[in-house]
């Protein structure tokens, strides 16, 4: 009797499909809000190789936002959590205007950091409209 249940159990993990794995928050970068404004920029947000980017109108070049702790990206929507105000949503795509500054240069022949756009701390987001 004793030898049905162990097979069972030794079976039990080959039924698991191991394809998927469990929804989750995207990856984000973030850091401790910084309220300093130096440049205004309007462009959308797109999601490229694992990495939330924004793609500036003006000059078609890529950022990548550092956003203030507390925002949250699922893969398709970001909430902006500025301390103090509502939290705001944001989708991939939409047409925004991104105010905040620019980070120090990485280390490095490009001055890139991950995902090879230069970082760019956000201060405020709203519709470009």
């Amino acid at each position: 009797m004793r030898r049905p249940g162990i097979l069972a159990i030794l079976l039990l993990p080959s039924c698991v499909s191991h394809g998927q794995a469990p929804l989750k928050p995207q990856g984000l970068t973030t850091a401790p809000y910084q309220e300093t404004v130096t440049a205004a920029l309007t462009g959308s947000l797109l999601y490229e190789g694992g990495c939330l980017l924004f793609r500036d109108e003006e000059t078609a070049g890529r950022l990548m936002p550092v956003w203030p702790d507390g925002s949250v990206f699922n893969g398709t929507t970001l909430i902006f959590h500025q301390p103090g105000k509502a939290e705001q949503l944001v989708v991939v795509g939409e047409e925004v205007m991104i105010e905040g500054q620019p980070a120090v240069p990485v280390a490095g022949p490009s001055g890139t950091g991950r995902c090879g756009a230069q970082p760019f701390f956000v201060s405020r987001v709203r519709p470009a409209n």
